[in-house]
């Protein structure tokens, strides 16, 4: 009886120092991505004649993908998702997806199995592609040398997605979203005589998108509104001038007569 127990106490005791030294040689990383590229996972170390792992899961990892045996034999495919997208390095370890897409992100473990046990997980984010933000404006004449504009800048919204108005370098204002499948949409009101460059910029943290809304292009707009308004006020002078003279030809004849 006191045997048994011994040799319990010893397997519970080994089992803990085991997970002790798991823990102690997982490490974990963050990777991010943009989605359609190629990326590599790397494991840091693999161990000579070992064999090795890699498991995926959107949360956890419960899902083998690729492995390597103790022959240098190497398998990745398992999964139809992956199919014809893993390379595995057998003498590194390293795991190599090509043409990454969103539904790629997930927790990547590693896990080499030789004279020693090395586990490492790593974070993989994939984001969506940026697309350049579209820019709208309005100009609204308040009266012959005063216009309004606002200027409105929307993008389709994805994962991380942050949609800022910029005059110059400086940040003016900025808007985000949970919800994925909206747009996002950011309005400004203009200054159309500081003649400064204006920009709206879409970006996540891999990629960034830039359109310009360029001052001179906004200044020009005003000045053919002014310009439309000169004209208009020198036609209506020339009718007045005009009609005057046509009323005194009218005046002197009637004088005559």
């Amino acid at each position: 009886m006191a045997a048994h127990l011994g040799v319990t106490c010893l397997s519970v005791y080994l089992t803990a120092v085991l997970l002790c030294y798991v823990c102690a040689n997982k490490e974990k990383n963050i990777f991010k991505a943009r989605e359609r590229t190629n990326i590599t996972l790397q494991t840091g170390e693999h161990q000579h004649n070992a064999q090795a792992v890699w498991i995926f899961g959107a949360e956890n990892p419960n899902i083998r993908i690729a492995t390597i045996k103790r022959s240098g034999e190497v398998k990745s495919d398992y999964e139809e998702h992956f199919r014809g997208r893993l390379l595995l390095d057998r003498h590194t370890g390293d795991l190599t997806i090509t043409q990454v897409k969103t539904s790629d992100s997930g927790i990547y473990q590693f896990q080499s199995i030789g004279t020693k046990i090395i586990t490492r997980d790593i974070h993989l984010i994939v984001y969506s592609l940026v697309p350049a933000p579209f820019i709208t404006t309005t100009l609204t004449v308040i009266n012959s040398s005063f216009t309004s504009v606002t200027a409105e800048c929307s993008v389709l919204n994805s994962r991380e997605l942050m949609l800022s108005w910029y005059r110059g370098t400086v940040r003016l204002m900025e808007t985000s979203s949970p919800k994925l499948s909206s747009k996002l949409n950011l309005s400004l009101e203009v200054d159309v005589a500081d003649g400064d460059n204006y920009s709206c910029v879409a970006e996540n943290p891999v990629e960034r998108k830039t359109t310009e809304l360029l001052g001179k292009d906004i200044q020009l707009g005003n000045a053919e509104n002014s310009s439309w308004c000169q004209n208009e006020a020198t036609i209506r002078l020339l009718i007045s001038a005009g009609v005057g003279l046509v009323l005194l030809l009218l005046l002197v004849d009637h004088i005559r007569l």
